[in-house]
This record gives structure tokens, C-alpha cells and sequence, in this order.
């Protein structure tokens, strides 16, 4: 019988001898974001966890979506064993197989579809985690499919082709210098919401550190409030503040000569097409005081070098959002702050990068002229051929490409991501064969013929890179549930029934290869770190980048380019005119970062989903009276594709005019009204964060 004070310190998740709890050290991984964790784990499972402080770069907090990692690992939805389709697509209808004969009917119908139709005609797919694309690119180039896609079709690759057009092809996302800089643009991005932990200390260190902090942003935010300046453009209309400033900047002459000069071609054609965009004009379209416009451009170019922090979606998701980005990254080239300390992509010292990592490599496709997207998309060809852009996958199924899409092995696929998700659930019924491998049976899993068990991050041995050169491996923090592979392990034993080899010149079997693989390029064997608890230094860093090497930029004239070969000038052209604005006034915006949730997957936990039930309509005050609507009063938002019953919010954070509303919520999925049409012709991303809506009173009939 337990003691008192071992019953106190069991309720107390005290680890000691008494308790039978230890901690490990582990990464979570829940959103890709690989924070470093302390896991309380009593008789194999987890009990808790917390933030860690031991490791390089750690800050021993955790988010919330980390804290309820728990609930993610035991959740009643994990898929434990493989399975198969008993029932009809969408009914959820499966009955348990071996892996053998899992991997065995995948095999046979791959082999099928490529006899039939060509190996073409099958998709292969990552959504999350991300970390094996390139092995997947090697199963899909032996296989002979030049048709892979990843959730980065809506995500980061926009934004990295304004980034690449602007400054060559090796550059796509780029990290600003929070440590030297004197003055911040932080643009679309709540930092103390994305990526709290890592991100957001950055950003809270830099203010400690007294930087002037220009923030663009419709919404007032906890990130907001610390700004100097904050500029609250309507929803979709950056490229038109960019241009602005730009102007001011060019008018007033506090842009930088020499380093135009010397590393910029075709500025003349630029700075004749800004000189529209006055701060009237500006101030007509943005909605922004011309006065706070011309000040924040003021501010960027007197203090230079000004970094400029940017999200991967939010300025992207608009019909008009490459072009958006690029006049906005194009305000680095004029004020001298790319490439130099205290601005984005600064010089500094060497790092590690694991070989054949996602981040560190992105591998070129079989026949990447013939997939799907490369006539529609002809920019996104160019700039990322390494994928197919598969927004419109639903038009691919039903055969609306050049060829109709037969098979699927996905994995982390959540078909919630893209706009009217219910039109692919009905394209999935025109499949001969879907495979989906997953931590839950998901939405999309339920239209799938075969269903695999994937290790989430805790059980699965893994290595990350802390910091520049600490290297870091975690073991099994707890056993693997169920019969649950890691996605590695699938992946190779696939290509094995298949006769194909992935890997290249060092070819890999399994996942513990994988892991021996990615060393090569540290000076570490396995070995050795598995018998280091908190990690090692690297004996191998790639070298680090001068302002010279940085400048010498991948474009085709080998400077930063103001015209791009591909798509122009960064023309912009508003999404007003193109909607019903008159019968849909209201500028609906969808998945405005909210620091408990992450997509669909944290609706599944009870600690996050009871924080917000349900997906809230959230409206100005103002705009809630002028409809005579109040506070948690259920109302119907109606778009040009249909309608929904949610709950209305009011708060002053939101512009007036503009509603908000997250994403991913089942059937209250606002994905459901967007128009899968409405995409930007430039990189086929939805508009997400600038479509059209009006708001009903519940009783009033809208049909």
C-alpha cells in the first residue's frame, strides 16, 4: 500500500525512485515545428510532458498544441493495425489485415495502374510530417511518376517562388537577422502565436532588445502590440502598400544607390510602375492612413538594413498573392537588406544540415514536363519542378488534365486542406485504388481501400539538428503502439515488393539506414549518438556564407531581378473586382494562426477543442450592429458556393468589413464555401484569406 507522500508525489508526476516516473528527453513534432520536450513516461507510458531546457536552443516551454501530446498519442482514433476498406468510400468501414498482405495489394495495384495507364496516372503524396519527401521522390522516380504533390501546393511554395523569382531559385524562404537588426517589418505573421516557442522568442528578444518593430497585419494581435507601427491593410491588398512605400521611398531618394547598382537589374522599369501607387491611391485601396504608410516607409529605409519576417501563407493565399509577395520582398532589394548582416539572408557561420533531409534537399523528378499542373502553372514549373501543384487534384480525378489521376498512396493527407473539400470526397469514388497512411483514421482515411499505422514523433527514433551543430538523437521514448511502422519503414518495404531501390548511390532498406544516412554528412555514426543522452557536437558544418557568396545570385541575369524573365513586374491587381462584392460585402478570411490549434488534427484533442468548441464568425463590433447581431448568436454565412450555421464573435481586433473564421473543423469546415476556382494563376494557391461572404440572421431564409 502506498505511502502518503507517495500517493503526493505520484498526483504530483514528481520523477524519483518512489514514483517509478523518469523523463525523457524527446521532440514533439505536432506541427513540424520539432521543439524539444520533456516527456514524464511512468510503466511505458506518457503522463505528461513539458517544455525542456537542457538542449541547444531549447527554452523549457511548451506550446499548448505540445502540452496536450498526450492526448495525440492515446487518442481513440489512432489507426493501430493496417486495414482495409470493407464498406463503401466515406463510410469508415474496415476490417484488420497483416502488413504483409497490406503491402501486398498496394504493390499489385500500383503495377496495375501502370500496365493499364501508364506509371503516370499514379499520384504519390506527402501532407504530415514532411521529413521523408525526398525518399518518396526516389519511390516515385523509380516507379516512373513525375506526379508528386505535398500540402506545400497551398502552404510555403508560393511564397518561395516570389522569394526565388526576386532572388534566384536557390532561395525560398528567408530568415531575418532578429540579433542585428535595428529596426523589424514583421508582415502577416502573429509570432507569439506561430511557433510560439522558437519564433516567438526570437521576436520577444528583439524587442527586449529595443527594436523598432513596423508590423502589417489587419488584425490587432499580441504580436501587434508591440509595434511602433502598426498598418492594418484590408485583407489581400499588400502588394498595393509595398508598391506605396516603394514609392515614397524611390520619391524622397532614401532608397540605396550603390547597392542597387551594383546588385539589381531593371530597377528603372520598377520605379516607373510604382510612381502610380501615390499615398492617396495607396490609402483608397489599402485602407491605410497615407500618414502611417510614408512613416513605416521612412522608418524601413532610414534605419536599413530593415529584415522583413514573413509567414508562409497569409500574403500567398489571394488570387493576386505571388505577385503580392514579390513587391513586398522587393522593398529588401531597395533599402540593401538582402544579404547583409541585420537583414534577411545574412552572412554568418556554418550549420549542419542532415543528408537527404527535407529541408536540405529537394530532388528532381522522372519526366517533370509530363505531370499535371506543368501547362497550367508554367511559373510553378520553373520555379518549384521538384512537385506537381495539386490544388486542383479533384479536376486531375475526374480526368479534366491531360490524363485522369487512378491511384494514390498517400501519406498525412488531409483533403480538408483545399478549398470544397466535399468535391474531392466525391472525386475519390473515381479512383481504382487510394492507400492513405496515417496517425488517425482521419476524414480522408475513410475513403481509402488500404489504411497504414504510422509512429508519431515520440515513438519513433529520430535525429534533429539543434541550433548550428549540435546533433541529437531520440530514441523510442515509448514503444511504438499497436503494429505502427514509421513512414520510412513503409516506404522502404514498398519499394522492396515493388524491385525498386530508394536512396540513390547509397541506396536504404529501412528506417535505421535512414538514420545512419543522414549522419554522413556530421562526422557522427548512430553509434555514437545514441550514447550521448543530449546530443553532440557536429564534426562536419557546412561552411558559412558571406555577403559575396549570398549576393552572387541564381537568377537568369545573376542579379536580384525587378522584372522577372517569368512573370513580370509585381503587378498588382485587386480581387475586389473580380467577386459579387455588392451581394457578398464582407471579405471573408479563413485559418488566422490561433496558438491552440494546427489545421484539423487539434480538433481531435479535448484540452484544445474545449478552448473553442466550434469555429467562431469573428466580426467588428460595428459591423455586428449594423446586422443587428450579437455575441454567441448562431448565424448563417453565406458565400457564391453555399452556406453554414456558426457562431458569431464580436471583437474589435478585426478589421471592420472582414470576417474571420479557422478552418478544418469536420462539417463545419469552412473550406466547404471557397470556391475551388478561385485560385492565383501564378502559383494555383486558393484565396483563402480573401474570398467574399455576407451574414444572415438565423431566421432569415437564404436560399
Amino acid at each position: 500500500m502506498k505511502t502518503y507522500k507517495e500517493n503526493e508525489l505520484l498526483q504530483a508526476k514528481i520523477p524519483c525512485e518512489e514514483t517509478g516516473i523518469e523523463v525523457k528527453t524527446g521532440i514533439c513534432g505536432f506541427c513540424g515545428g520539432m521543439c524539444p520536450v520533456d516527456v514524464y513516461c511512468k510503466d511505458g507510458k506518457v503522463i505528461k510532458v513539458e517544455g525542456n531546457n537542457t538542449l541547444p536552443m531549447s527554452t523549457g516551454r511548451v506550446c499548448l498544441k505540445g502540452a496536450a501530446l498526450k492526448q495525440s498519442l492515446y487518442h481513440p482514433d489512432r489507426l493501430l493495425y493496417p486495414m482495409k476498406r470493407v464498406g463503401k468510400r466515406g463510410e469508415g468501414k474496415f476490417e484488420r489485415i497483416s502488413w504483409d498482405e497490406a503491402l501486398t495489394t498496394i504493390t499489385e495495384k500500383l503495377n496495375e495502374t501502370k500496365e493499364k495507364y501508364g506509371a503516370k496516372s499514379a499520384l504519390f503524396y506527402v501532407g504530415h510530417p514532411k521529413w521523408f519527401r525526398p525518399q518518396l521522390t526516389d519511390l516515385a522516380n523509380e516507379f516512373g511518376t513525375p506526379n508528386i504533390g505535398t500540402e506545400s501546393s497551398t502552404c510555403a511554395y508560393a511564397l518561395g517562388m516570389a522569394n526565388a523569382s526576386v532572388f534566384g531559385k536557390n532561395i525560398f524562404m528567408m530568415m531575418p537577422d532578429l540579433r542585428n537588426c535595428k529596426v523589424l517589418c514583421v508582415w502577416g505573421v502573429n509570432s507569439l502565436y506561430s511557433n510560439s516557442v522558437t519564433a516567438g522568442g526570437g521576436f520577444i528578444n528583439a524587442v527586449k532588445r529595443g527594436v523598432k518593430l513596423i508590423v502589417v497585419d489587419p488584425r490587432c494581435t499580441p504580436t501587434t502590440e508591440h509595434a511602433h507601427i502598426h498598418l492594418r491593410p484590408f485583407p489581400g491588398t499588400d502588394g498595393a502598400l509595398a508598391l506605396g512605400m516603394a514609392r515614397v521611398m524611390i520619391t524622397e531618394n532614401l532608397h540605396n544607390h550603390d547597392y542597387i547598382l551594383k546588385n539589381t537589374i531593371y530597377f528603372e522599369d520598377y520605379k516607373n510602375y510604382v510612381m502610380d501607387f501615390t499615398p492617396e491611391v495607396v490609402e483608397k485601396i489599402t485602407g491605410v492612413p497615407k500618414e502611417d504608410m510614408i512613416a513605416a516607409a521612412r522608418l524601413m529605409a532610414t534605419e536599413a538594413p530593415c529584415p522583413i519576417q514573413m509567414s508562409a501563407s497569409p500574403v500567398v493565399h489571394n488570387i493576386n498573392g505571388v505577385q503580392n509577395a514579390r513587391a513586398i520582398s522587393m522593398l529588401l532589394a531597395l533599402t540593401g537588406s538582402f544579404g547583409v548582416p541585420g537583414g534577411n539572408m545574412a552572412p554568418g557561420p556554418g550549420r549542419v544540415v542532415l543528408k537527404d533531409s527535407f529541408m536540405g534537399t529537394r530532388r528532381q523528378r522522372v519526366n517533370a514536363e509530363q505531370d499535371l499542373s506543368h501547362k497550367q502553372f508554367p511559373a510553378w514549373a520553373q520555379l518549384v519542378p521538384h512537385e506537381t501543384q495539386v490544388t486542383r487534384i479533384a479536376d486531375y480525378i475526374e480526368g479534366k488534365g491531360d490524363y485522369p489521376i487512378k491511384n494514390i498512396l498517400s501519406f498525412g493527407m488531409n483533403h480538408h486542406m483545399w478549398p470544397r473539400p466535399d468535391r474531392l470526397e466525391a472525386a475519390f469514388d473515381k479512383l481504382d485504388f487510394f492507400v492513405s497512411a496515417d496517425l488517425y483514421m482521419t476524414d480522408t482515411c475513410k475513403y481509402a481501400d488500404i489504411v497504414l499505422p504510422v509512429q508519431t514523433s515520440l515513438e519513433r527514433e529520430q535525429i534533429d539538428v539543434m541550433g548550428l551543430d549540435h546533433v541529437f538523437y531520440q530514441g523510442h521514448v515509448v514503444e511504438p503502439m499497436g503494429e505502427a511502422w514509421t513512414d520510412m519503414d513503409i516506404l522502404t518495404a514498398l519499394a522492396k515488393k515493388l524491385e525498386i531501390t530508394i536512396g540513390g548511390d547509397e541506396p536504404i532498406y529501412s528506417h535505421e539506414d535512414f538514420l545512419k544516412k543522414s549522419l554522413t554528412t556530421t562526422g557522427l555514426t548512430l553509434e555514437e549518438l545514441k550514447a550521448a543522452p543530449n546530443g553532440l557536437k557536429a564534426k562536419k558544418v557546412m561552411p558559412g556564407r558571406t555577403s559575396e557568396q549570398i549576393l552572387n545570385v541564381m537568377t537568369p541575369s545573376g542579379k536580384i531581378e525587378f522584372v522577372s524573365d517569368m512573370i513580370g513586374l509585381p503587378v498588382y491587381k485587386d480581387y475586389r473586382e473580380q467577386l459579387p462584392m455588392e451581394e457578398y460585402p464582407l471579405v471573408l478570411t479563413t485559418g488566422s494562426r490561433k496558438p491552440q490549434l494546427f489545421h484539423s488534427r487539434t480538433y481531435r484533442m479535448p484540452w484544445l477543442a474545449n478552448l473553442e468548441k466550434y469555429p467562431l464568425v469573428e466580426i467588428h463590433p460595428e459591423d455586428a450592429k449594423a446586422l443587428n447581431m450579437t455575441d454567441d448568436e448562431e448565424v448563417i454565412l453565406v458565400t457564391p458556393v453555399g452556406s453554414m450555421e456558426l457562431t458569431l464573435k464580436t471583437t474589435a481586433s478585426t478589421l471592420k468589413g472582414t470576417v474571420n473564421v479557422y478552418h478544418g473543423a469536420g462539417q463545419k469546415d469552412i473550406n466547404l464555401l471557397l470556391d475551388d476556382t478561385y485560385l492565383d494563376p501564378v502559383s494555383g494557391f486558393p484565396g483563402f484569406k480573401s474570398y467574399c461572404c455576407r451574414l444572415e440572421k438565423k431566421e432569415v431564409s437564404h436560399e
